[in-house]
């Protein structure tokens, strides 16, 4: 997917992504120097000063001000308009940090900040480390964990859709995990420094000197000022909260209207719900994998039938729908808010959707020809071997096979178009091209062969002999598209493509073999097959021979193909 799906998403979207980006790298920096308490508490001071040469300029303060204000006022906004809070998992633990952290942001601003500006106290390390530490140290570092997850969560949802980033994925999560690990562990070690250093009378009173600490009546007015912070935030939120009631009272009182889904329940709404939001309200299965911010297509649907007309859309939902040429009659669901009966079709399934669907759900949903490797694998003898066994025995053995089975081709970057009874399709090379597919599926018949040594021990004494198989390998043009109905809906592969592929899986077992591979297979590959025997069959799809050749075991396949790119 193109580095354009992060710029999608509407103003308000737009704002509250970059006040919170402005927010994180504040926070970041902020905890990165507090972990350089691991060393000591002059070198915090060091970085703290050239921090402060950005963040208390002019600039800075107008910036951050402005970041906290506009990402914390889009949030509560975002939260009041809500119609429903059935929400996925991470939007909720999200939403949940995004309501808590002011409660205890905002007196930790008073304690620094206001105490700084109003009441002349040098609020460096030494002051807050004196003031927080062993008293606050839990509400801290919670305060700490909570500011990191909820913008963590953010900037990985909105990367998510981003292919470079998922590639550096495993990395970033790393980094994610050690910075907060090591800003606790810096705030520890300088807290424990400093209370041991505070605790002679003498060194506390110089303390206090060189901080400017506050004195009784400026520290009744900085715990004044903290307590209005906090109930001045609960305040609004409680109103806020009163608001969406009302309007779910006033929902629940409303006319009603219909919508029907396609091979799925018809349920009744009331206007001002978006149609992602009715699907959740009604606990109706509905793909989103970017929370209904309009910057992926997989909570589109089919406008089959609606008694009001919707208006056009808008230019954020325009552009995400142009990016995979939709048709008029589909829109995005978290963008259309139903005025009248409705009947609609989800193009996608909900629980196969994710950060790497929705990349090719972008480009493939509507229907392209693409030149792929096709994989056929089969169980040989499985209906001798079942009609020895219970139901349950024999479903058991198909399940154990096709575990490890399927593990081995998702993890060779395939992925598995059907099941066939005691066999399976898969696909290699809708991303990486024909050339890698192919040699993507090679890797997976090796893996696959390797694998069944496992299966056979766990299975020793429910199969009564070692299981064996044969696969078939073709490659050549597909039609790839979402076919099917309603929340059945899901890629599929189509062509005599997939016929051919089955046919050589059968020559194999005349043959004895493991795998008979086409010559087309071959040369797309980049493979010299001359050491394996070759020969003729006839093609399945016409008139005309094909030639093949067939390898006794997947795991003899030369290192040489398997090393390649």
């Amino acid at each position: 997917m193109e580095a354009q799906v992060l710029k999608r998403g509407d103003i308000f979207q737009k704002a509250r992504l970059v006040s919170g980006l402005v927010l994180f790298t504040f926070a970041l920096t902020h905890f990165l120097n507090t972990a350089v308490g691991l060393v000591n508490i002059e070198m915090m001071h060091e970085v703290q000063r050239l921090r402060w040469v950005v963040t208390r300029s002019t600039p800075g303060t107008i910036i951050l001000g402005a970041a906290i204000t506009t990402h914390i006022a889009l949030a509560l906004y975002k939260f009041a308009t809500r119609t429903t809070l059935r929400l996925q998992p991470w939007e909720m633990v999200q939403l949940v940090l995004g309501l808590l952290i002011p409660f205890v942001l905002f007196p930790h601003i008073v304690n620094t900040r206001i105490a700084h500006s109003w009441f002349g106290v040098e609020d460096n390390y030494l002051y807050e480390l004196v003031r927080l530490w062993p008293a606050s140290a839990i509400l801290q570092s919670t305060l700490l964990v909570m500011v990191w997850t909820h913008g963590c969560l953010g900037i990985h949802f909105w990367l998510r859709l981003y292919t470079p980033y998922r590639a550096l994925q495993p990395v970033l999560l790393f980094i994610a995990i050690a910075i907060p690990l090591a800003a606790l562990a810096g705030f520890m070690v300088s807290g424990r420094n400093v209370a041991s250093l505070v605790e002679a009378p003498e060194m506390m009173a110089k303390v206090k000197d060189l901080t400017h600490w506050p004195d009784a009546a400026a520290n009744a007015k900085i715990e004044s000022y903290r307590s209005i912070a906090r109930l001045t935030f609960a305040g609004l939120l409680a109103a806020l909260g009163g608001l969406f009631a009302l309007a779910h009272l006033r929902r629940i009182a409303a006319p009603k209207f219909t919508i029907r889904y396609v091979g799925g329940p018809t349920v009744k709404a009331a206007r001002g719900s978006s149609l992602l939001e009715i699907s959740r309200m009604n606990k109706i299965p509905h793909a989103s994998v970017c929370g209904g911010r309009a910057r992926c297509s997989t909570c589109r649907v089919r406008i089959d039938d609606t008694q009001v007309p919707l208006p056009p859309p808008e230019p954020h939902e325009a552009i995400t729908l142009g990016s995979i040429q939709a048709p008029e009659n589909v829109r995005l669901a978290c963008q259309i808010r139903p005025q009248g009966n409705m009947t609609v079709t989800r193009l996608l399934r909900a629980r196969s959707t994710g950060p790497d669907a929705a990349d090719q759900q972008e480009t493939d949903s509507g229907g392209v020809q693409k030149d792929l490797a096709v994989l056929y694998l089969n169980m040989r003898d499985f209906t001798q071997i079942s009609q020895r066994k219970l139901p349950y025995d024999s479903v058991y053995i198909l399940n154990t096979f096709f575990a490890a089975t399927g593990d081995a081709i998702t993890s060779h970057g395939g992925r598995i178009e059907q099941f066939t009874g005691d066999g399976l399709f898969a696909v290699f090379g809708q991303r990486e091209g024909a050339v890698a597919g192919c040699r993507l599926a090679l890797r997976a018949a090796r893996a696959i062969d390797l694998a069944l040594d496992h299966v056979n021990a766990l299975l020793a004494s429910e199969a009564g002999k070692p299981l064996q198989i044969g696969i078939g390998l073709h490659v050549g043009s597909l039609l790839v598209g979402r076919v099917g109905y309603g929340d059945m809906v899901e890629v599929t592969s189509i062509g005599p493509t997939m016929k051919i592929a089955r046919n050589l899986d059968r020559v194999a077992k005349e043959r004895q073999a493991q795998i008979v591979v086409s010559q087309e297979f071959v040369e797309i590959a980049g493979w010299d097959a001359s050491g394996y025997e070759a020969f003729s069959i006839a093609d399945p799809t016409s008139d005309e021979q094909r030639s093949v050749f067939a390898v006794p075991r997947g795991r003899d396949l030369p290192a040489s193909i398997l090393a390649r790119a």
